[in-house]
């Protein structure tokens, strides 16, 4: 298990590429913590542990926290599985900073990682429509983003 300072420092690495990027984030490692033991319906095949050592994805987490937190809701043990609509939409807008910072970063292996989570969630139905099909365009620009990368 991750050590506190350990989330710390993945925090703080992520914030500081938030900040270069013009995104305010006010998470603190603790906040990102308390996310990681709220209850899901999500099948969870990652942890804290595998989390931190991903810098983008410590970014599209504390982008989620931050936007559930600007919604009014408080981190508990069930917000996730009590707003699971304002979640979704908290995890839409993760996904788009996520990946504006990775495609500015020119870290094309990640964004090419992340197809099959955007796939998966596309086609989600518990995801509402309008963000399924927000995936759906967010696929399509990527892939053909990445399609043009590759051809140049």
């Amino acid at each position: 298990m991750a050590s506190m300072d350990e989330v710390e420092i993945a925090v703080q690495e992520a914030k500081r590429l938030l900040s270069e990027h013009g995104y305010d984030c006010q998470v603190e490692a603790e906040e990102l913590r308390l996310w990681f033991e709220a209850d899901t319906i999500y099948d969870m095949d990652f942890g804290l542990d595998k989390v931190i050592a991903r810098p983008l994805i410590v970014v599209h987490e504390l982008v989620e926290i931050d936007n559930v937190k600007k919604m009014g809701l408080t981190l508990t043990k069930d917000v996730i599985v009590n707003n699971a609509q304002k979640v979704d939409d908290a995890h839409l807008k993760a996904t788009e900073v996520e990946l504006e910072i990775a495609a500015s970063l020119g870290d094309l292996k990640h964004i090419r990682d992340r197809l099959d989570d955007i796939r998966m969630w596309m086609e989600d139905t518990s995801v509402t429509p309008g963000d399924r099909r927000r995936y759906r365009e967010m696929w399509e620009r990527l892939s053909k983003n990445l399609e043009n990368m590759n051809q140049a």
